[in-house]
């Protein structure tokens, strides 16, 4: 479950929600206020409404109309008839203060302790959604009621995320995440949250100039790096990630994860040499990284393919032009072959150690080795190792 970070903590001793002080000009309020200290809600605000249907400026039927609304939303147990309270309090207090500017100091304080109370209330219910994870989306319902009543709480948009989160509802936290981060959010998980949404929601380009932000902010924070690394892959952004790793690799040397990410897209863009050296560093810096030994010997077999296909490039040509070829002619092409011909025997033999380091590694963590199998077999085959071949041969699925 996804912690609320940074909850509220506010002392509400001393602070008490009063009536207006002194006798008003209108029986209506002062019938209001009566009803308020009894808790009849309903007739305060039937009061209440009758009072501004006379003068719809009365800013202390305005005032009073909020703390009636906010005394009754905090008594309603039914989630969106509360929050319906809640927002209708929030419009009666800002009524009155819009009205009359003398009554900032009141209105506010009465706002804010409405604030805690409806963050509270989100806290409970995100607790409670342990148990029962229904409570997740009252949870987010409460926060986002929180942020009506102080709109400028990029609290109240962030826990309003984590709520969604929690309640497996993805799209619905971008928008609280979005809204946190332009009230001046700079949380680095509220930055790394919402990249992640963008890019499972087809957004990666978003999700780069989101991470791009971040990584100016926290440009030390190695996890925050890494998911900027994948946010350019995904966008399809592959010189700017090259740009990007090669940095990152010069500045983080001992970073197993950047040397393996970069060594990864240096073989997706068939530097195979550069590729090789990156992930041989990365599996030097940890020889238990199973990916990075696997990736090592791909890259050793992708490169073999390379040189493969020059072979059988060489090949065709000689074979279309070996009529008109001179001796001398011939000999040389089938010596280029030949030479070609042992560099990928060699790079296949190359590709086995990697590849029997990454098989153990899988197999003793329950993984799925097939793959690396696969490799190994075609490997075997290459340097005529058919007994080994033969071993692995059920692993790879060729044995059938």
């Amino acid at each position: 479950m996804k912690r609320i970070p940074g909850l509220l903590c506010l002392l509400l001793g001393g602070l008490l929600l009063m009536g207006a002080d002194g006798c008003s000009s209108d029986p209506n309020v002062e019938g209001a206020k009566l009803d308020l200290r009894n808790k009849d809600y309903d007739r305060a605000l039937s009061n209440l409404e009758t009072a501004l249907a006379a003068n719809p400026d009365n800013a202390e039927a305005w005032e009073l109309k909020g703390q009636v609304l906010a005394e009754k939303a905090f008594e309603t147990v039914g989630v969106d008839e509360h929050v319906a309270l809640i927002s209708e309090m929030s419009a009666a207090f800002r009524r009155a203060e819009s009205i009359d500017p003398l009554l900032t100091e009141s209105v506010t304080r009465s706002m804010a302790i409405a604030y805690v109370r409806e963050f509270e209330r989100g806290i409970q219910a995100f607790n409670r959604g342990s148990d029962d994870s229904a409570e997740y989306m009252s949870a987010a319902t409460y926060f986002g009621a929180a942020g009506t009543i102080q709109p400028d709480s990029a609290g109240a948009y962030v826990n309003q995320a984590y709520a969604y989160l929690n309640a497996g509802a993805e799209m619905q936290a971008a928008a609280p995440f979005e809204k946190a981060l332009e009230l001046g959010d700079t949380d680095v998980e509220t930055y790394r949250f919402l990249s992640r949404i963008y890019i499972s929601n087809n957004r990666a380009d978003e999700a780069v100039t989101l991470l791009e932000t971040a990584a100016e902010i926290y440009p030390r924070n190695v996890d925050l790096q890494a998911e900027l690394l994948n946010a350019y892959q995904v966008a399809g952004q592959v010189d700017r990630a090259l740009e990007t790793y090669a940095k990152a690799v010069a500045d983080n040397p001992e970073n197993k994860l950047f040397r393996y990410n970069y060594g990864s897209l240096l073989v997706q863009v068939e530097r195979y040499d550069d590729a090789i050296a990156e992930l041989s560093a990365a599996a030097a810096l940890d020889p238990e990284y199973a990916n990075a030994q696997y990736n090592l010997g791909a890259a050793y077999i992708n490169k073999a393919v390379a040189v493969n296909e020059r072979i059988n490039a060489k090949d065709d040509t000689l074979r279309a032009n070996r009529s008109t070829m001179s001796s001398d002619a011939i000999a040389t092409a089938e010596a280029e072959i030949d030479a070609l011909a042992d560099e990928r025997r060699a790079l296949f033999a190359a590709a086995i150690s990697p590849l029997e380091a990454a098989r153990g590694l899988f197999d003793a963590a329950g993984d799925d080795a097939s793959p690396v199998c696969k490799a190994l077999f075609q490997s075997y085959v290459q340097n005529n190792m058919l007994d080994k071949a033969e071993e692995v041969s059920e692993c790879a699925g060729t044995n059938g």
